[in-house]
């Protein structure tokens, strides 16, 4: 990766493909000491807050890495050559079936800058369609209706634990779309 505003210099650089990830090793030389840094890029992914009428519409997901069924909104990478909408869109329909008849942008997030290149577009769905979900082999999701008041609870009560979607929650509601 070509890094212009880096205040380091790079003397070793290790990548590493594995799996779905790249991790990467660049080793620092700062004042003639050599630091390790090590990071994982991630494909680029969309997260998708959809609503059909007065009630939000999340997926109870099995997260292998930990060994829980989570609350969650659906989400998923940016396929090559797709652009972020019609992934939230694509990904929208694969996970819960549901249509979106209008996409509103929330903005770019980053889930973890510290070790992780993760960029992750967030949408406001409003839906009113519901075809067949299309899910992976690996994917083993539930989809729920839950008034957007119960929804507020979840959150409040440490039961919605995506950060992701609890800051786009937060500006949808600044935003008037909650």
């Amino acid at each position: 990766m070509n890094r212009v505003n880096s205040p380091y210099k790079v003397v070793n650089s290790e990548v590493h493909n594995i799996g779905r990830v790249t991790v990467v090793k660049d080793t620092f030389l700062i004042d003639g000491i050599e630091y390790p840094y090590t990071y994982v890029i991630n494909k680029d992914s969309v997260c998708i807050i959809p609503v059909i009428g007065n009630q939000v519409v999340v997926i109870e997901q099995y997260r292998y890495t930990l060994d829980e069924w989570m609350l969650e909104f659906p989400a998923g990478a940016i396929d090559d050559g797709e652009s972020s909408e019609e992934a939230a869109k694509r990904e929208l329909e694969e996970e819960t079936g549901y249509v979106s008849d209008k996409l509103i942008y929330l903005g770019e997030y980053y889930m973890n800058q510290g070790i992780s290149s993760a960029k992750c577009d967030l949408f406001f769905a409003i839906c009113k369609e519901r075809k067949q979900a299309h899910l992976e082999k690996t994917e083993l999701i539930k989809t729920k209706l839950i008034s957007k008041e119960q929804f507020q609870e979840l959150i409040y009560n440490n039961e919605f634990k995506l950060l992701i979607g609890i800051a786009g929650w937060n500006k949808a509601k600044y935003m008037g779309l909650v």
